[in-house]
């Protein structure tokens, strides 16, 4: 019975191995994972000018596995390739460290009088990353005016660029990592910082890189007040604007009134076109309203009559009060009857403008009979026309005795 169960268990731990290497065989037969490679990155972001400290390195960099195709050619692989240097661009988590990122020591070092002004600037507008620190560049704006129009200048000569910052971008066909430039670091004074950022809100910024041979007369530095623009060339000259021809005769504006307007009438938005219109005249008087709301919130402090021209002495902020004279203490006197006194007739008028003798004037007419007008030069003498007066004198006309010859 022993030598039976002993038996069993042989043929089981046989067919565990079997199992166990048939496994093996599989796992070993499979799809191999990617190749990969140690190399040195950045910890947390880092900007250019890090010193990489060895006292600093565990908080600055880490070692990491990455795809070999990743990998960019000049990886740094060994932690003494870094000791004592410093960073020549930014480097953002992750990122790999080249043998290209890293530079001896140094602090960025800024000429006395100046100061440093960064900004941003694509590879192209970097004269694809041949500006190095200590080259020297002008500085092009390009701007678009309100006209519509392109135009170029170059604003600053001869500045000397204090750093560059580079970032890796992944190529999406490849994966590999390219350097790209991100911003240039400027030695600038207060006068060139102010106009660079002006330049870099309104129009566009690039890097035009100088020879080595400064002393050429074209490449003399110039003031940053001497600008020389360039108006795009290309753009076909706009043809002559027609010519407008001359303006006729020019007239001015004046308030009238369309109907009778009583004395503290009150100018309002609801009224205002009901009393009054305009007119053109070739001059306007002088004092008269030109502009129909000028009159809301005024009262008409004298009456006014249809056809006449608004004056602004005839309108006041507040209404007119008659006060009545004060009454003295009299004897008791029969009152002296008040002669009855026939009102005035009042007749239709309008105002005309006329010219004469190269001056404007300004006519009244009065309807003193039923399509009968009759001409006044003058405000008083229309107000003091009295129709009994030209019939005295057509009475007298008639009854005067014709002259005769002796």
């Amino acid at each position: 019975m022993k030598q039976k169960n002993l038996a069993m268990l042989g043929v089981a731990v046989g067919c565990g191995l079997v199992a166990a290497v048939a496994v093996a065989k599989l796992s070993a037969g499979g799809k191999a994972g990617p190749e990969t490679v140690r190399v040195l990155v950045a910890k947390k972001d880092l900007p250019v000018q890090t010193p990489l400290d060895e006292k600093d390195m565990d908080n600055l960099l880490q070692w990491a596995d990455m795809p070999k195709n990743f990998v960019p050619p000049d990886a740094v692989t060994e932690i003494d390739q870094v000791k004592g240097k410093s960073l020549t661009r930014t480097l953002k988590t992750g990122n790999p460290v080249t043998i290209t990122d890293i530079g001896k020591l140094t602090t960025l070092i800024i000429p006395d009088g100046f100061k440093a002004f960064t900004m941003k600037c694509s590879p192209v507008d970097g004269v694809a990353g041949f500006a190095k620190p200590g080259a020297k560049v002008d500085v092009m704006y390009v701007e678009k005016t309100g006209t519509g129009k392109t135009r170029s200048a170059i604003i600053l000569h001869d500045m000397l660029v204090l750093a560059l910052n580079m970032v890796n971008t992944l190529d999406e066909k490849t994966g590999t990592a390219i350097p790209q430039l991100e911003s240039v670091t400027l030695a600038v004074s207060d006068t060139q910082a102010k106009l660079v950022a002006l330049a870099d809100e309104k129009g566009k910024l690039k890097l035009v890189l100088r020879g080595s041979n400064r002393g050429d007369s074209a490449n003399q530095a110039k003031n940053s007040d001497e600008i020389e623009w360039l108006t795009d060339p290309f753009v076909q000259k706009e043809l002559e604007a027609p010519v407008t021809p001359a303006a006729g005769p020019k007239f001015d504006q004046v308030v009238m009134a369309k109907k009778p307007v009583p004395m503290n009438t009150l100018i309002n938005a609801d009224n205002v076109g009901e009393f009054f219109t305009t007119t053109e005249v070739k001059t306007a008087p002088e004092g008269v309203v030109q502009n129909p709301d000028d009159l809301k919130g005024l009262y008409v402090v004298k009456p006014i009559d249809q056809g006449q021209f608004l004056y602004k002495s005839l309108t006041a902020s507040a209404a007119t009060t008659v006060e009545k004279p004060a009454e003295s203490e009299k004897p008791n006197v029969a009152p002296t009857p008040t002669p009855v006194v026939a009102e005035k007739k009042k007749f239709p008028r309008f105002d005309t403008i006329i010219q004469e003798g190269g001056t404007s004037k300004r006519i009244i007419w009065l309807e003193i009979a039923p399509d009968k007008w009759k001409r006044f030069d003058s405000e008083k003498d229309a107000d003091d026309y009295k129709p009994e007066a030209d019939a005295h004198k057509a009475d007298a006309e008639k009854t005067e005795s014709p002259k005769v010859d002796q």
